[in-house]
């Protein structure tokens, strides 16, 4: 009886690590849930103009601030997640956000906005990365990371959903008070807070803080960047491809107004666009084996670039209609093909020691090109119209991609000159021996 005792305890501990995988994996995805149904989101530039008295270029300034807090917070509350308990992280995470959203309710001018999208960067900074990581942590602790790439793209699609969801409703809240869409903002993100405070912290390899922590993180980003040929092109292009995206989705709210729509329309537009962006997110899995990395990145690229340009064509024509289609389309649905992708490969490439600080390095990147590229659209829109701003952003697309292609191709000669180098050092040295 005790020998049968001993035999099946192991079993059990099997299953009981099991059962807290599982139940991982549904949390996160019940933490975006909550966390990206942001009632706010589809009314967010009437919202400054009404409450704030400010316009689209007042509000990408309050997103250049944000950007600016994750330049500062990205890495550090990467490296904060892989020497810490993650759960912590993306509890505290979720509570910043809420005392960010708590300061835009009683903002009353630009700078208390700032202040309040400078608070949210901060909990955003600290739960982007620890998800992802978290997630492949929790998997990896049962052999089961093949897995990630469907549950990730899956835990993105649910949280784009939630925003379609939120979408639809905040409009018709902000009808009856524009304050609703911000308190209902608050109460999901409460409930995200209960989905991190309940998750497991998975088995993993939790290093020390055995040097200063700057050096530490200082040594993973240079590792990212430039040890790893792959790791390091696919953080590029996330960076400049998803502060793109960014504005983009952020663009369709003045493009709406130079429509002449009413804002009672921007939700249900906005959540067909977040919808769409859930799907190709949800079921990206699918294209596994069939289109490389390469292909299916070039190609997001590609079709980036023709909605910006086709979206600025058709303002003025059939009522600019077919132009919110793009931009449905190049906002959210390409954010959904790429992102679980680039996740991917920063996850295949990283162990679980330092693999949170390399998400955060991707995130940091992408803020410190949203930084001026945020600025310089939202002066372009100020000056030429939101049809000028994104001829304006299909043409940086076009350079930021040249640019891209030339380091790439760098890259690889400099690696086909070192692996000569060693080829003609291996026979110098078995002649040497012969």
């Amino acid at each position: 009886m005790h020998a049968d005792r001993h035999n099946r305890a192991p079993y059990a501990g099997s299953n009981k690590r099991a059962l807290h995988v599982d139940q991982n994996v549904r949390l996160l995805q019940m933490h975006a849930v909550c966390i990206n149904m942001c009632f706010i989101i589809p009314i967010i530039i009437p919202y400054y103009r009404d409450r704030m008295g400010l316009g689209f270029d007042d509000f990408l300034l309050g997103e250049a601030a944000f950007a600016a807090t994750l330049v500062l917070l990205e890495v550090p509350s990467g490296w904060l997640s892989d020497v810490w308990k993650r759960r912590h992280v993306l509890l505290l995470g979720t509570l910043f956000e809420m005392l960010g959203y708590g300061l835009l309710l009683v903002a009353d001018g630009l700078w208390m906005a700032v202040a309040a999208q400078s608070v949210i960067g901060v909990g955003i900074s600290l739960i982007s990365g620890t998800n992802s990581a978290l997630l492949y942590d929790s998997l990896l602790s049962e052999g089961r990371e093949a897995e990630y790439r469907r549950h990730e793209g899956r835990r993105m699609g649910v949280g784009l959903y939630s925003v379609a969801a939120a979408s639809m409703a905040g409009g018709l809240l902000y009808a009856v008070d524009a304050r609703l869409p911000v308190l209902l903002s608050l109460v999901t993100l409460g409930a995200g807070a209960v989905c991190a405070a309940m998750l497991h912290e998975p088995e993993r390899h939790r290093r020390a803080a055995q040097r200063h922590p700057l050096a530490d993180m200082l040594e993973t980003a240079r590792y990212a960047l430039s040890g790893h040929v792959e790791l390091g092109l696919v953080i590029v292009f996330a960076a400049l491809m998803f502060s793109a995206t960014k504005v983009v989705m952020w663009s369709q709210q003045p493009y709406y107004m130079a429509m002449g729509l009413g804002e009672h329309v921007y939700g249900l537009l906005m959540a067909a666009g977040f919808v769409l962006g859930g799907a190709s997110s949800h079921f990206a899995h699918l294209l596994d084996g069939r289109v490389s990395n390469l292909k299916a990145l070039l190609g997001v690229w590609l079709l980036g670039v023709v909605c910006c340009v086709g979206a600025s064509q058709s303002l003025g024509v059939m009522g600019g209609w077919a132009g919110a289609g793009m931009l449905m389309l190049a906002g959210t649905c390409l954010y959904g093909l790429a992102a679980p992708r680039v996740s991917e490969v920063v996850n295949r490439h990283a162990g679980s020691e330092r693999r949170a600080t390399i998400l955060s390095t991707q995130s940091l990147l992408c803020a410190l090109v949203f930084m001026p590229l945020s600025l310089l659209m939202g002066r372009a829109e100020k000056d030429h119209g939101v049809d000028g701003m994104l001829l304006g952003m299909a043409l940086w697309l076009c350079l930021a991609g040249l640019c891209l292609m030339l380091w790439c191709l760098r890259r690889r000669l400099r690696a086909r000159r070192h692996a000569a180098v060693q080829r003609r050092k291996l026979a110098a040295a078995f002649s040497a021996v012969v």
